[in-house]
């Protein structure tokens, strides 16, 4: 039972979950997000899971409302393997491409940051980095972390 993307029975609760009113009138709750082109197109071809059943399609994010897009893509981005970046240790410098050692939530790491676009500011004061490979790191809380993993991601942001 797909519906189509730009209805007004779409919505995102306070939490981020996503909720939406279904062709019967029944309303489908903590639905979850699973993107067609994860690696290609993460805005695009989105469809809406209530268990293993699809209820819900979305062709563009860019065509919702801004705050239920930046529930779909927190969303997306919980339900991906992705690296947490807990802290940066040391930086080979500041010009691209550097060098980045860093702690991750799987332990130590070390990753090319190739241009200042691999770096987007998220909602809640997160941030989302991509390597030059494509590993993406995930930082939860900019303002939590240590003074110096804090004014280099600000350096890019």
């Amino acid at each position: 039972m797909t519906q189509p993307t730009n209805q007004p029975d779409l919505w995102h609760e306070a939490d981020g979950s996503i909720c939406a009113r279904l062709g019967d009138g029944r309303i489908a709750k903590n639905l979850v997000p699973l993107s067609l082109f994860p690696l290609s197109e993460d805005h695009k071809n989105i469809i809406l899971l209530e268990g293993d059943e699809e209820v819900s399609f979305i062709e563009d994010t860019t065509q919702l409302e801004k705050g239920l897009a930046n529930a779909i893509q927190v969303a997306l981005l919980r339900n991906r393997f992705i690296l947490k970046l807990l802290k940066i240790k040391k930086i080979s410098g500041l010009r691209t491409p550097s060098e980045w050692e860093v702690l991750t939530d799987r332990g130590h790491a070390s990753m090319v940051f190739s241009s200042e676009e691999a770096i987007r500011r998220l909602p809640d004061d997160g941030a989302l980095i991509q390597d030059s490979q494509g590993i993406r790191y995930l930082v939860s809380g900019i303002g939590k972390m240590d003074a110096f993993s804090r004014k280099v991601i600000e350096y890019y942001i």
